[in-house]
């Protein structure tokens, strides 16, 4: 914890009251700020869930870790304590301790069957990074007769609008000639959304004989 630091309050009474050492002491507590900073950020680089940048990648080096340019200081925290707890026996009991390192403690479902030496995996891991170390934690941790079928769902949410438009076209055919005696009769109300075209053929002949 950062602590407010004030150098005066340490001086008794009678010495407080002259400006010169006040100003004296006012003076260092920028100093001793930076102090203070240095040694909380000492003790939170230490554990490595409150580990800076800096302080994870000390523990990478210690754990031979490369990581990738796309890498978030989150996924490499997950990814170095995914291989800082690895101890044996591998049981299964240490295999959810590990998942719960890596996909956090309700961001999974694992099926188990066992007769037919299989094993199920429901994970969603959104971190660049994650399921690439959820692949070697598995290879690492389960016998090579088991079948392993992992199945990673990302949440995406969409906002926004999409808009859908269409076009209406009219055509109409008259055929004038004196051959043919035809009544057609429309009855009701036309409505007629978007765009219109209207487009009219006409022929006239005196040769259609019907």
């Amino acid at each position: 914890m950062i602590r407010e630091v004030d150098l005066v309050s340490y001086l008794p009474p009678f010495m407080a009251e002259y400006k010169e050492i006040r100003a004296a002491l006012s003076a260092q507590n920028p100093e001793f700020t930076i102090a203070w900073q240095a040694a909380d950020r000492t003790l939170y680089n230490t554990f490595i869930e409150t580990a800076d940048e800096y302080g994870i990648a000390r523990f990478e080096r210690m754990l031979k870790i490369c990581p990738s340019r796309t890498d978030t200081v989150e996924s490499r925290r997950r990814r170095v304590a995914s291989r800082w707890f690895r101890a044996l026996p591998y049981t299964e009991k240490m295999l959810l301790e590990k998942l719960m390192v890596l996909c956090g403690d309700s961001n999974f479902v694992l099926t188990k069957k066992y007769e037919n030496y299989r094993i199920e995996l429901e994970v969603s891991l959104t971190l660049y990074g994650q399921t690439e170390e959820l692949e070697r934690l598995i290879d690492d941790m389960l016998p090579c007769n088991m079948t392993v079928t992992i199945c990673n769902t990302i949440p995406v949410e969409s906002a926004g609008s999409a808009s859908i438009a269409g076009g209406s076209g009219f055509a109409e055919c008259f055929l004038i000639t004196n051959d043919s005696r035809e009544t057609v009769t429309v009855n009701g109300p036309a409505l007629y959304g978007g765009s219109f075209i209207n487009t009219v053929d006409m022929v006239i002949t005196d040769d259609w004989k019907e």
